[in-house]
């Protein structure tokens, strides 16, 4: 009774599928690391992190994608730094974080201890994208 309903729903996932980036956009590498790198801070942003400086990692090929990384050192408190990760794993085309370290900050003694959670935090993390090559681009429908 319920297949024409499932069948219904499965086209419209597939329809979905069809027009979700899931690639970085670029005519280049270098482009599309720079789109990457724009991507990343705007997220960082809207979640409250600083970026304080970004290292291009070595681009890879793998299986027909190009692997387009990003190395980011960061500071802030640690809902803000959750809630960059959490950004992360939501966003469009799909990111991949690798290499997290987090570390505290050290303060002089004496001086009082903020909470927990209002305590900064140092970070560093590897951010990768994928981005079609020629081949791969010239492949699909």
């Amino acid at each position: 009774d319920g297949l024409p309903t499932l069948r219904a729903e499965l086209a419209r996932l597939q329809a979905a599928a069809r027009t979700r980036k899931i690639t970085l956009e670029g005519a280049s590498d270098a482009i599309a690391s720079a789109n990457l790198q724009s991507r990343i801070e705007g997220l960082a942003t809207a979640a409250g992190a600083t970026i304080g400086s970004t290292e291009s990692l070595p681009v890879e090929t793998r299986d027909g994608y190009r692997r387009i990384g990003l190395r980011f050192s960061l500071n802030g408190p640690y809902t803000t730094l959750v809630r960059l990760l959490a950004k992360l794993a939501d966003a469009t085309p799909p990111l991949v974080v690798d290499n997290l370290q987090i570390h505290g900050v050290l303060r002089r003694p004496g001086l009082p201890m903020a909470g927990a959670a209002d305590t900064a935090l140092d970070a560093g993390i590897d951010v990768y994208g994928f981005r079609s090559d020629e081949k791969t681009a010239n492949a699909l429908p």
